[in-house]
């Protein structure tokens, strides 16, 4: 039995004041008189009498006692847990974010605690209870729905595993609240460990139902020890000629300084050990020269000090370019797109297609080309057709002719696509656009101005290609603040397509890939994968439609992965790194903790209630339902009271 105001139990200083009153009490002899005269004998024995007399055994007193013991017992306002009845619908919310993972005393995570003890919780209940489990991630999960069978929801909770990708808690809260929306006597149960980026958001959620913080760290989160790598550069050594040097910045957040070993690998091999000191609360960098080049990857991982989540230790970075790129510009004059090219970083090397013939040395010295008008003119001649077929090409149209189209009107669609990110072309005329017949066959519109595609992106023989279907002359695009970005992420573009990296990604997160026109299949390898995640996992299968691939995502574990494409064959085509991450939100989040505290609203009258994160907070460690002993109390006082009424009934008040 527990208390709400022990407080109270002071007022049990009535019951010694109860028995003095006993012991103070006159006692007089009954005695039979012949007459009133006798009176005054009787006035002087009054005057006579002892106040303080030997306590004898009453009923009376006894029964004053427990009344008045009751009744301080009542003011302590006593309860008691007991199981939750069957009837009550409850919405388990489970964290499975990627600091979960943290290693406990015990060895094991967070994440495998909370499975625990929800398993306990549930296993304790009685059969015919509904129970909903929603897992945090990207989109809430729903792995349970209504399950009145405990042993399917313990199933279900065992198969959890962490996600180390983005995750939207807001979402998972707000789908608890709805589904017990209609059901007054339902709960949510969330296991977490606190540490929540969007804690901020949560706690301005109005919650219709009370929700119980359950599980390890559940009402606040562990003081942290986290140390991690927040970037990792790696570029080419100017004081060194055939090295590279890394620049490393490390975040600690534990209140105590660390003496930190910092291992630099490349392609998988020790080059580099460095000790540095991270500073308590604060940011440490330091730079590692003369890094062998050539490498396809290098890693940086951090060793030694304390530290319990390991998935923001390691840090992959591919080397940058060492010279920039080269580019060919097949065109009679376009002085807007030389200097958007050059403000790009492309060396570019003009050439008038009347005049310049193509030879070997180009397909040596160039990195792709830019075709200003006649390109089909150009594939007509042989030595042009063999350049143009080895090389990334970027297709700007000048339309004549009867495939000439006017666009109906100015509205613009914009597809997902790196060429196009950050950009609107908000007001932006276009007179006339061509339409090409080839174009939706190696590649998709990524914009379509009027309902008429303008810009085509895809890959041609594994190699990127662009094509514009409108002359820059008949555009007023050249004239506003979005071309020279519009044009340096075009040429990233075209730059990247012929390099082997993906480069880096969120764990989980969507791929904007596009595949050779010879790729049948694809299947991610595992170079190199965060121990204790997905072993089971190391490859995965990509789905391939047509010439590109849609809703392709990276793999859930962070670490190294290589994609491998396939032709028909089985042969590989083409090879290409990708570095997968945390959500770099979930180790932010070790800095700095809000406690999860939502307000809740009392669904009777609509009105917020003022003391709705204290019942949050009175919530925490109860995972099962309160009942009081009022009742059982009030009882025992209507039996107390009788049986004094019996005693005075029988003459036995003294």
């Amino acid at each position: 039995m527990q208390f709400l105001s022990p407080i109270s139990a002071i007022f049990a200083l009535s019951l010694p004041a109860i028995v003095l009153m006993y012991v103070l009490k006159r006692v007089y002899i009954d005695t039979e008189i012949a007459s009133h005269l006798l009176w005054n004998r009787v006035l002087r024995e009054q005057e006579a009498n002892r106040p303080w007399q030997k306590l004898r055994s009453r009923p009376l007193l006894l029964l004053q006692l427990l009344a008045a013991a009751l009744l301080v017992l009542a003011l302590m306002q006593p309860y008691w847990t007991r199981e939750a009845a069957a009837s009550g619908h409850t919405v388990i919310v489970m964290d499975r974010s990627a600091s979960m993972t943290v290693q406990t005393d015990n060895g094991h995570s967070l994440l495998g605690q909370n499975v625990q003890l929800a398993e306990n919780w549930i296993t304790a209940q009685k059969e015919g209870r509904r129970i909903t489990i929603i897992a945090t991630g990207e989109q809430p999960e729903m792995i349970a729905s209504g399950e009145l069978s405990h042993r399917d929801a313990v199933t279900a909770l065992r198969a959890l595993e962490p996600n180390f990708g983005a995750s939207d808690n807001l979402a998972a809260l707000s789908l608890a609240d709805s589904l017990l929306a209609d059901e007054p006597d339902g709960s949510i149960m969330l296991y977490s460990d606190g540490r929540w980026s969007d804690a901020s958001a949560v706690n301005e959620l109005q919650l219709h139902t009370k929700l119980m913080l359950a599980g390890a760290n559940g009402t606040e989160a562990a003081p942290s020890s986290n140390r991690a790598i927040v970037h990792f550069g790696v570029k080419n050594d100017p004081d060194a000629t055939g090295f590279n040097k890394a620049v490393i910045t490390i975040r600690n957040d534990a209140d105590t300084a660390q003496q930190l070993k910092v291992n630099v690998y490349a392609d998988g091999s020790a080059v580099a050990t460095e000790q540095v000191k991270a500073e308590a609360g604060g940011w440490t960098s330091l730079t590692v020269n003369k890094l062998p080049a050539g490498a396809a990857y290098y890693k940086a991982q951090l060793a030694g000090g304390s530290d319990s989540y390991a998935a923001d230790d390691v840090a992959y970075q591919f080397p940058s370019e060492s010279r920039a790129k080269r580019s060919l510009l097949v065109s009679k004059g376009n002085l807007f797109l030389e200097k958007a090219l050059q403000l790009a970083g492309v060396s570019t090397v003009k050439a008038d297609p009347e005049q310049y013939i193509p030879d070997a040395d180009d397909q040596k010295q160039l990195d792709w080309i830019v075709v200003d008008g006649g390109g089909d003119k150009l594939l007509a001649d042989k030595s042009w057709q063999k350049l143009l077929k080895s090389k990334p090409v970027w297709y700007i149209d000048h339309p004549t002719g009867a495939e000439t189209v006017v666009p109906g009107n100015n509205r613009v669609e914009l597809a997902d696509h790196p060429v196009v990110a950050y950009l609107s072309f908000a007001d932006t005329h276009i007179g006339r656009l061509l339409k090409p017949k080839d174009a939706p066959l190696w590649g998709k519109a990524i914009v379509t101005y009027g309902g008429v595609p303008a810009i085509y992106a895809g890959e041609v023989e594994g190699k990127p290609q662009l094509r514009f279907t409108f002359d820059f002359q008949d555009t007023d695009l050249p004239l506003r603040p979005e071309f020279p970005v519009l044009v340096v992420q075009a040429a990233d573009w075209m730059s990247g397509g012929s390099r082997s990296e993906l480069g880096t990604a969120v764990a989980g997160s969507a791929l904007p890939l596009s595949f050779s026109g010879e790729t049948i299949s694809a299947q991610w390898k595992a170079v190199e994968q965060l121990s204790g995640y997905g072993e089971g996992s190391a490859s995965q299968s990509v789905t391939i439609k047509a010439a590109a691939a849609d809703n392709v995502r990276a793999p859930s574990i962070p670490g190294l992965y290589r994609l491998l494409e396939y032709d028909k064959a089985n042969k590989v085509v083409a090879d290409r790194l990708l570095a997968v991450n945390a959500d770099a939100a979930e180790s932010a989040a070790f800095g700095q903790v809000e406690p999860i505290a939502p307000s809740y609203v009392s669904s009777s009258n609509g009105e917020g209630s003022g003391s709705g994160q204290q019942d949050n907070r009175q919530l925490a460690s109860q995972t099962a339902a309160t009942a009081s002993a009022a009742a059982w109390i009030a009882l025992l006082l209507f039996l107390i009271l009788a049986g004094e009424w019996e005693v005075y009934r029988r003459g036995h008040a003294s």
